[in-house]
């Protein structure tokens, strides 16, 4: 596969830049028409690193792989001294990791915003940052809940989205549930959507809702192979056509990502789950032959209409949208702003939020996931309605997820 450099933006440069090269991804014919785009690290922190980006145009998918890049950048180590003041509630360690270091002299703290009381609270600087240890003390964090935005209520809908998005996903997979189909052509914006962008021959892709008790809308997706491989993609939005949308963008994100791997013939099927190790196996596992069919639970559901949604621009509204989903469910939302002065001042802000005790996709192989979050949604969906005790009896799979 040959990739060509990109434009440049405002942070790339060959010597200097945050970035070091964007490049386009080339698609093949009867692959979906969407753009894809590589950003490449150009400094000390970054150099080795790399995101993507996808979008119905050449701006959209650049500015979704700076995003993700920056989002990554910003997470991995605070930038600049943190200012924190003493007189702050400071949340306990072991809220976050239950497995931390319960002594709070042990940390260095940072200040956060308890999103739920709408007041300032310290939170352990390991909670943020992928690479920050206090005092060497042992710490297992994600970058899930990261989210770069214009603006900082953005950044904190978006990075509330992507908690639920893993939540929901972990759930379905755990208990290996049916989930209602979502048929593309009975909704005409959809439709026209998928037509335009998305479909193509040979590839079979399907939508599911995702019923959860934070009661939002979520979806997931199947693109499914002559060669019974698959590549999957979810999204949580404030509307279904988005959520929708943003899962078939994300489908078509990994098909032109893999498309040299997933059209070679010779190509070796990944078959030793225990080489599975980093969220890039998951992928090329479920590229392999046959791997779809370890999704055939998710049907038999029936089948669920997108209602008529009204579309919000208000950023703030939004974020109180996703606020109130996690207070239904009753759980703590920490926001913190985590935007260095070099980005800050050409106005890319980048925010981390914190749900704790909230599902979460593992990079490796757990064949057996514990969890009172899983026994918690059990009990709330039986409470509003949504399934019954005896759905909810069947084994976790044998299988590693398929979630890259």
């Amino acid at each position: 596969m040959t990739v060509t450099k990109a434009d440049n933006s405002i942070f790339v440069d060959e010597k200097y830049g945050l970035i070091k090269n964007i490049y386009n991804l080339p698609t093949f014919a009867g692959l979906p028409r969407i753009h894809v785009k590589m950003a490449f690290g150009g400094n000390y922190f970054t150099a080795g690193f790399n995101a993507s980006g996808a979008g119905v145009t050449a701006q959209a998918a650049e500015n979704s792989a700076i995003g993700e890049y920056i989002e990554r950048y910003s997470c991995l180590h605070p930038r600049e001294k943190i200012n924190y003041s003493d007189v702050l509630t400071q949340i306990a360690p072991t809220v976050f990791n239950p497995n931390a270091d319960s002594c709070i002299e042990h940390y260095q703290w940072m200040k956060a915003i308890d999103c739920i009381h709408n007041s300032e609270v310290g939170v352990p600087v390991d909670s943020v940052y992928l690479t920050y240890r206090s005092n060497d003390k042992a710490w297992i964090t994600t970058s899930t809940g990261a989210a770069c935005g214009e603006n900082l209520n953005q950044c904190l809908w978006k990075g509330i989205a992507e908690i639920l998005e893993r939540d929901a996903f972990q759930y379905i997979w755990r208990r290996q549930l049916p989930c209602r189909r979502i048929l593309i052509e009975e909704n005409e914006t959809l439709k026209n959507f998928f037509n335009k962008y998305i479909k193509s021959p040979y590839i079979n892709f399907k939508l599911y809702q995702m019923e959860m008790d934070w009661e939002v809308p979520a979806i997931f997706g199947i693109a499914s192979f002559p060669n019974g491989g698959c590549v999957v993609g979810a999204s949580v939005r404030k509307t279904w056509l988005e959520a929708c949308e943003k899962t078939l963008i994300e489908l078509s994100q990994s098909i032109i990502g893999y498309a040299a791997l997933i059209l070679d013939s010779k190509r070796e099927n990944f078959e030793d789950y225990s080489k599975i190790k980093e969220y890039q196996d998951h992928s090329l596992l479920y590229i392999s032959d046959n791997m779809t069919k370890h999704l055939a639970f998710l049907d038999n559901g029936g089948t669920f209409k997108i209602p008529n949604e009204h579309k919000s621009d208000d950023d703030k509204k939004i974020a109180e949208f996703f606020i109130n989903a996690v207070k239904r469910i009753g759980k703590a939302v920490y926001f913190v702003d985590v935007t260095s002065c070099e980005l800050r001042s050409f106005k890319w802000l980048v925010g981390k939020t914190l749900i704790p005790n909230m599902l979460d996709i593992e990079p490796n192989f757990i064949d057996i996931l514990k969890s009172e979050r899983l026994e918690e949604i059990d009990q709330n969906l039986i409470l509003q309605g949504k399934r019954t005790a005896e759905e909810l009896h069947n084994p976790q799979p044998l299988v590693p997820h398929p979630f890259p």
